[in-house]
């Protein structure tokens, strides 16, 4: 499926995405709450930081009335959420003037149950006007730790963010991120953002975030499930069966990516080789190995 490409400059569309959607949100009856971009706090945003999308979180239960409300006001819905990752957390809609939007139902690193999360951040939401219209907002202290864990999934691009919502922060605003981060069981992911990992070597979250920190998620698959499968939240058992099929997957396209990386037709040997090798690699899965 291709798009056209929005003619509203990108430091406008955002903007007028933010207040298109909660106005939508209004109308539909859904509680939503606007996350990073323009509707941080603008002592938290880094200087030249601008966002390329809107991204929101909607309360579970609200999630369908809030995607009925966007199909009818124009966007269209281009990744669902069960799309990529083990663990789903976000669906990518698209208007042809106000760009993309990132509508979030859980964020990674929280590890209680999305609608416990969403109240917890609810509780404490705020308002912040953008493009005139005024949107909900968690609080400060959820700004900063949202923008903590997502800086914790590629430390190398969010430094920034770090510095302008942990480093420069006083004592207090770090106990108060603190808190809230046990609050929500998003303890070991604020750890991988803030330099404080190796203190919870011991939670099956580890893994995950370790590999995160060393930029390693991309290097190898298998073991980015293995940690993922470990790391996946109460209620999320399906993960496994989603591992499962991936891997038999990707066992039936050996010969095809030999013969892509080969340019020819791989021989009955070098076949059989590329299935050894990835059963030893899926075998990490399957074991869950821990960390050395």
């Amino acid at each position: 499926m291709t798009y056209d490409l929005p003619t509203v400059p990108v430091s406008l569309r955002v903007h007028l995405a933010h207040a298109t959607v909660q106005a939508i949100a209004d109308e539909a009856g859904a509680d939503i709450l606007h996350i990073k971009g323009p509707a941080v706090d603008p002592t938290l945003r880094p200087e030249g930081r601008a966002s390329a999308d809107a991204d929101v979180l909607v309360r579970p239960a609200h999630l369908k009335g809030f995607f009925a409300g966007l199909r009818r006001h124009g966007w269209q819905h281009v990744k669902k959420l069960r799309a990529g990752g083990l663990v789903q957390h976000s669906a990518n809609w698209y208007h042809g003037e106000l760009g993309q939007m990132d509508v979030h139902v859980r964020f990674p690193g929280i590890q209680i149950a999305p609608p416990d999360a969403f109240e917890v951040l609810w509780q404490n939401r705020g308002v912040r006007e953008i493009a005139g219209h005024r949107c909900v907002v968690p609080d400060v202290v959820g700004q900063r730790l949202i923008l903590l864990l997502h800086a914790a999934r590629d430390l190398r691009h969010y430094q920034a963010d770090v510095e302008s919502a942990w480093l420069v922060a006083s004592a207090e605003e770090r106990d108060d991120v603190r808190a809230l981060a046990r609050i929500l069981d998003a303890e070991v992911a604020l750890a991988a953002a803030t330099g404080q990992l190796e203190e919870f070597r011991e939670r099956p979250e580890y893994d995950l975030w370790r590999l995160y920190a060393d930029g390693a998620t991309t290097t190898t698959g298998f073991k980015r499930m293995a940690a993922e499968m470990k790391a996946a939240p109460a209620g999320y058992r399906l993960a496994r069966v989603r591992v499962v099929g991936y891997s038999l997957g990707t066992l039936i396209l050996v010969p095809q990516r030999l013969s892509h990386q080969l340019a020819r037709r791989p021989t009955a040997t070098e076949v059989a080789a590329g299935y050894a090798d990835l059963i030893r690699r899926g075998s990490d899965v399957l074991r869950l190995k821990p960390r050395r």
